[in-house]
């Protein structure tokens, strides 16, 4: 018998052989970043938990085998957060000594500065950042802040101007521009006007109503005085309100109403309040009630709105529930505003149905206009002018119900200018 043998040629073994030390050496080094990932995020997990100090102490065990940029801005950042400046400044001055531009570690350091009232520092890194990238939105914002914070008002919305011209679509800073406008100019004085006109079987008269109103910025938030007149249902005459936005906290804040007339075409006496609070994510919602004193009834209402940003959109849904011993009615209507390079610049439709209690067009001896069917549209378009002036243009469209009449085509114009200072 002939013995065969089956041993391979030796290059083909020295290839086995280098291909299992090259396997080897890959999923030794593929291990190793496993592991250290999972050691980074446990200490992300521990900082983000509260338990700082643990991810401290994660940290430097991975800093103590090799240096990583990432790890020693997370644990600037528990420093930071616990109060420590000077050990948080101490961490990010590493970081920055071997990669200047690190953009996680300037972010890092002008939080700190700006926590720890520093705030030329704080400018002085973001200027670092934005040297980088001169359209870097976040750092735009941020300085706008600190900008703001310092008092310096003027040129923290022509930051947030620029970056508006950047993406009109960034929600936070058109809210953050408007905030900085009201402490530029506290005050405001608006004048706005409406005509209603409706089909001739109807045989009504046309409708009027004027509003002057005064509004500043105080410590507690703004407040309004408002007069309105009105010319409806053969009379005339006037209306006295106040409204005020209290400030509770940086996304929590109030919306308190009341008003008096001695005339009939307007509730003898109206309220509201109303608590809005900004979710994550570009949302904000609501929940408040109306409440509405005729000389022969009583009306209250409940009240919310949910809405959000979409880019350069913002849509709301606002709904009225009103209980009455012959039943809920409801009414409610959906917005949609877009926005252009500036908050104040808009174009919107809003689609309703039934009657608004905050439509002060309305009002009658009793509150039976609140319980009407209607449906609405309306298309309005407000621009800036001068950064001092604004107009806001309006047309409507309503099919309105009325006692013994049915429904009659409505035709709403309005105009509203007002001047900041």
């Amino acid at each position: 018998m002939t013995n065969t043998n089956h041993s391979l040629p030796p290059f083909i073994m020295n290839y086995q052989k280098h291909f299992l030390t090259f396997s080897l050496l890959v999923l030794l080094v593929f291990t190793g970043i496993i592991a250290k990932a999972q050691t980074y995020q446990e200490a992300k997990y521990l900082a983000y938990k509260g338990e700082r100090e643990k991810a401290r102490q994660v940290c430097r065990l991975i800093l103590a085998k090799e240096y990583d940029s990432d790890v020693a801005v997370l644990m600037a950042r528990t420093f930071a957060w616990d109060g420590k400046y000077d050990s948080s400044r101490v961490v990010i001055a590493e970081v920055l000594k071997r990669y200047p531009a690190h953009w996680d570690a300037l972010d890092a350091i002008s939080d700190v500065q700006y926590w720890d009232n520093k705030y030329g520092d704080a400018i002085r890194y973001c200027d670092i950042a934005l040297t980088k990238d001169a359209k870097d939105e976040h750092f735009m914002l941020k300085k706008a802040k600190i900008l703001n914070a310092m008092g310096d008002y003027k040129q923290a919305a022509g930051q947030l101007e620029s970056l508006l011209q950047i993406n009109p679509a960034n929600a936070e800073a058109r809210k953050k521009l408007l905030e900085i406008r009201l402490d530029q100019m506290k005050n405001r004085v608006r004048l706005s006007y409406s005509y209603d006109l409706f089909e001739k079987k109807s045989n009504k008269d046309p409708w009027q109503l004027a509003a002057l109103s005064y509004g500043r910025k105080t410590s507690i938030g703004l407040i309004y005085g408002r007069i309105n007149w009105a010319d409806r249902f053969g009379s005339k005459g006037f209306q006295y309100e106040m409204d005020a936005y209290p400030h509770i906290s940086e996304n929590n804040y109030l919306y308190l109403n009341a008003g008096y007339s001695d005339l009939s075409i307007f509730p003898k006496v109206r309220s509201g309040a109303e608590w809005y609070h900004s979710f994550p994510k570009a949302f904000e919602g609501s929940l408040g009630m109306r409440a509405l004193f005729f000389a022969n009834s009583n009306t209250y209402m409940i009240t919310g709105t949910v809405g959000k940003y979409v880019g350069n959109y913002w849509i709301s849904l606002r709904s009225f529930v009103t209980p009455s011993s012959t039943g809920t009615s409801v009414s409610g209507s959906i917005q949609a505003r877009r926005y252009f390079a500036d908050p104040e610049d808009y174009i919107g439709l809003r689609l309703g149905y039934g009657v608004s209690p905050d439509d002060r067009r309305y009002g009658d001896v009793n509150s039976s206009y609140l319980k009407l069917k209607s449906q609405s549209a309306r298309v309005e378009y407000n621009h800036l002018f001068n950064k001092i002036w604004t107009t806001n243009l309006g047309f409507s469209l309503a099919n309105e119900e009325f006692p013994n009449l049915g429904y009659v085509l409505n035709y709403t114009f309005d105009v509203g200018v007002t001047r900041f200072f």
